[in-house]
């Protein structure tokens, strides 16, 4: 027994140095069968998709009102982001370049998707909920991707209360922000019910991982040292 649960361990902990994983319980039994490990947690993915679209959601929101679109175009990728994520800061910066080009390239729909998996993971709780509404406040300015820029630039450390209303305020200055109204959005929580409200839907997907990716509708892993060429190529391929 001893064994079996240093396998265990073991492999919970590689798995969370490659991906953040949201955990809502851990398996009441682990069954080990000549060594092969069935179970370690269940993460927070249902089948269940949430009843009702938030009565307010950003100018930028897709059709299923589910996250951000910030580009059109016949190929879709999609980005689920958490911003008190360590992987996701990684993510970004990784593919910040690559990213621009598909946006900017006139053939590809980037959709982003704010959620907030580490609520439990900031001090008081509700970080992960607070910086997502702000980044929905900075869309409604069209400066979405320059503020997630500044947020993970300034990625408070886990266990810690994160950034400040202030803060995140200011954040939006440094993002070009200069609208009083994104201030005013900022500190009503505006998007609380809606950030929410995404982080449901993208559960509802059996999206329970950040940072995830995926181009029309297919995973693509992003975590390893060519994260640029594994988006590439997935977009070439999906374009056929």
């Amino acid at each position: 027994m001893q064994a079996t649960d240093t396998l265990v361990r073991e492999m919970v902990q590689k798995r969370h140095r490659r991906r953040r994983t949201l955990v809502v319980s851990l398996v009441a039994a682990v069954v080990v069968i000549g060594a092969a490990l069935v179970g370690v947690g269940l993460v927070r993915a249902t089948n269940v998709m949430p009843d009702e679209v938030p009565s307010r959601v950003p100018v930028a929101a897709t059709d299923d009102k589910a996250g951000l679109l910030a580009s059109s175009g016949g190929v879709r990728v999609d980005l689920y982001l958490d911003y008190l994520c360590p992987e996701c800061r990684n993510t970004e910066k990784a593919l910040a370049g690559e990213l621009k080009k598909l946006r900017e390239g006139g053939d590809v729909s980037v959709v982003y998707h704010p959620v907030t998996f580490l609520d439990n993971r900031s001090s008081p709780e509700g970080y992960s909920t607070r910086a997502a509404s702000a980044a929905a406040c900075a869309a409604d300015q069209d400066r979405f991707v320059e503020y997630s820029t500044v947020l993970f630039d300034r990625q408070p450390a886990e266990r810690g209360p994160g950034l400040s209303e202030t803060q995140l305020i200011e954040a939006g200055r440094d993002a070009g922000i200069t609208d009083a109204a994104f201030g005013e959005c900022v500190r009503a929580g505006t998007y609380t019910p809606w950030v929410r409200y995404v982080s449901d839907v993208a559960a509802s997907r059996k999206v329970a991982l950040t940072p995830t990716v995926m181009v029309d509708g297919k995973r693509v892993d992003v975590t390893g040292a060519d994260a640029v060429g594994a988006l590439t190529r997935a977009v070439t391929e999906a374009r056929g």
